[in-house]
């Protein structure tokens, strides 16, 4: 079995997981850059092209990771560019869209899933706030353990609340990944606030979380209603002299090491 742990940023959210053997791909935006909508009506997304090749992306993928369908994390060129009958993981709610799209082999996970030893457990979060978490539908996280492995939390879209934070004590994830965009809906967004974590967040996230080893920041400077760039999460870490040791903000096509 390979042993070794690699997480590697495409763009936005998506990643490339080398986990126990298995090549997972979380949340394919594989669009080419200004082909899908824009969520401000200020520019079209994605807003930067993919810094690798679709090929190299996809290349020995045996299992897909969907945390929710929304069109920044699942899009419609992602059925041209990977077989049908591959293995591809989602929560309950995502099923119909996704077989509508003309995969086979689609598993719901309701609350954990054994992938060759690979225990995948789903944590449901909230979406944003209030009426908008509600209006903006379900939203999962999934941790990923393995005898002899890191423990690896994949937060998803959900906002930093007081469930998240007992799903962190639970699992004691070794590392998380944090989509630390602070993506907003401007019609709500002065009330509710962002509908994802925001550099805020992340500061109350890594000083609250102090069983995790590090944190990989992603979702950021891709998609136009993401408020907080790479440089406003660093800027406010450091401000808040949050020990950034503990925290990876990897670029476009990078790979880390867990």
């Amino acid at each position: 079995m390979e042993t070794t742990t690699t997480i590697r940023l495409v763009r936005n959210a998506t990643l490339r997981i080398n986990y126990a053997g298995h090549t997972i791909l979380v949340d394919p935006l594989l669009a080419e850059k200004a082909s899908l909508i824009s969520a401000l009506g200020v520019n079209v997304s994605p807003r930067v092209h993919l810094t690798m090749p679709i090929n190299e992306i996809v290349e020995d993928v045996d299992c897909v990771l969907l945390t929710h369908n929304h069109p920044d994390h699942y899009d419609s060129s992602v059925k041209k560019h990977l077989p049908s009958d591959i293995l591809f993981l989602t929560q309950p709610e995502d099923c119909k869209i996704i077989m509508n799209d003309g995969f086979t082999n689609v598993v719901p996970i309701n609350d954990t899933f054994w992938l060759d030893g690979i225990c995948i457990t789903r944590i449901p979060g909230k979406h944003g706030r209030g009426m908008l978490g509600d209006m903006m539908g379900p939203v999962s996280g999934f941790v990923f353990s393995h005898e002899g492995l890191p423990t690896l939390y994949l937060m998803g879209d959900c906002c930093w609340d007081d469930a998240i934070y007992d799903a962190v004590k639970r699992y004691s994830p070794d590392y998380m990944v944090v989509n630390s965009g602070g993506a907003i809906i401007p019609v709500y967004s002065g009330y509710f606030g962002s509908i994802i974590t925001n550099e805020d967040d992340m500061v109350e996230i890594v000083t609250k979380c102090t069983g995790v080893k590090k944190f990989i920041a992603v979702h950021m400077d891709a998609i136009d209603h993401c408020q907080t760039t790479r440089s406003i999460l660093r800027n406010e870490l450091e401000h808040q002299k949050v020990d950034m040791n503990r925290l990876i903000i990897p670029e476009d096509g990078e790979s880390i090491n867990l």
